[in-house]
């Protein structure tokens, strides 16, 4: 491979060891990441001026390069193989928010109960940022300063394109669960909704309330977005009967009971792994839902036939 400018001299390329079993980056060209929240980390990344350094670390975010990630509270620990044979290792120190910090952001965020709801249902509110530089803060690193990375290679760059690589497989984590940036910023979930619920005052549920009212005056069939965003929603109770259970016909008081029952191919594959989630840190060729959602339907329709008795 030939040398290249990266903006500070030549540079000369070396190629990684290939990695078997390595952390791989679901996109495959284009831009990392989908979600609002995962795409502004990431462009914190390539705010900094790293030259070519950056294509270099998506293409080892691609190849599967980085081998671990462990994220703890503001670190983040990972190991890329590069073309030495002992992978390097990566660290990155994202600058924690103090308790108070936490406590003075619970307030300004439960006086919105339209970011608690979306807080809650694990998606993060667009202009959330704004409730944090309202106390002087920021949900996102904006400067280096905020950062501390280092790895155990010989290249003078921080970051260099060992980071990058993690950098980008977390801002594609971020898109599967979006409370990984709280954690870097020194709480995680449970910590956090607790804290959020001592900020929830009851003026806020006042506000609710008056909101569903000036609702029922409008339409009664009206709800608005609000409402329909804060108000929980109560699940319908499992029947107790287990024939009721099991999707078995209700027979009438005078009728003798029938052993038939319905059978039916669910609507949506693989409903339950679905609700699971993505797996962290995915590892595979394909991505694991969509394979088990191939399985599902494969087995579903197999399991219809053997119920029917077309196949044994």
């Amino acid at each position: 491979m030939a040398a290249y400018w990266d903006g500070y001299g030549y540079y000369e390329p070396t190629k990684p060891i290939e990695v078997k079993g390595g952390i791989k980056a679901k996109s495959k060209r284009g831009s990392f990441a989908q979600s609002w929240w995962a795409k502004r980390w990431i462009k914190t990344l390539e705010s900094f001026n790293i030259g070519a350094r950056l294509s270099r670390g998506k293409s080892y975010a691609r190849k599967g390069q980085v081998t671990s990630i462990k994220i703890e509270t503001g670190l983040v620990r990972a190991k890329v193989q590069g073309s030495d044979p002992k992978p390097y290792s990566v660290t990155i120190k994202v600058r924690t928010l103090t308790g108070s910090e936490w406590e003075l952001l619970a307030e300004k965020l439960a006086l919105k109960p339209i970011f608690a709801a979306k807080l809650l249902a694990g998606e993060m509110p667009e202009d959330i940022d704004s409730a944090f530089k309202e106390i002087g803060l920021s949900l996102f690193p904006e400067t280096l300063d905020d950062l501390e990375t280092d790895c155990s290679c010989p290249d003078w760059s921080n970051p260099c394109k060992h980071i990058a690589a993690v950098y980008y497989l977390l801002g594609e984590e971020f898109d599967r669960d979006p409370f990984l940036i709280f954690k870097l910023r020194g709480v995680d979930m449970d910590d956090f909704m607790s804290i959020l619920g001592k900020g929830f005052v009851p003026e806020t549920v006042d506000r609710v309330a008056e909101t569903r009212v000036l609702s029922e005056k409008a339409d009664d069939k009206t709800v608005t977005a609000l409402e329909a965003e804060v108000s929980p929603v109560s699940p319908e109770p499992l029947p107790l009967d287990p024939e009721a259970f099991w999707g078995m016909l209700s027979e009438s008081p005078g009728e003798e009971k029938s052993s038939s029952f319905e059978a039916h191919i669910p609507q949506v594959p693989a409903a339950l792994p679905k609700r699971l989630g993505k797996f962290p840190l995915w590892r595979g060729e394909e991505d694991l839902l969509e394979v088990l959602e191939e399985i599902y339907k494969k087995a579903s329709s197999a399991g219809m036939m053997v119920f029917l008795g077309e196949r044994k």
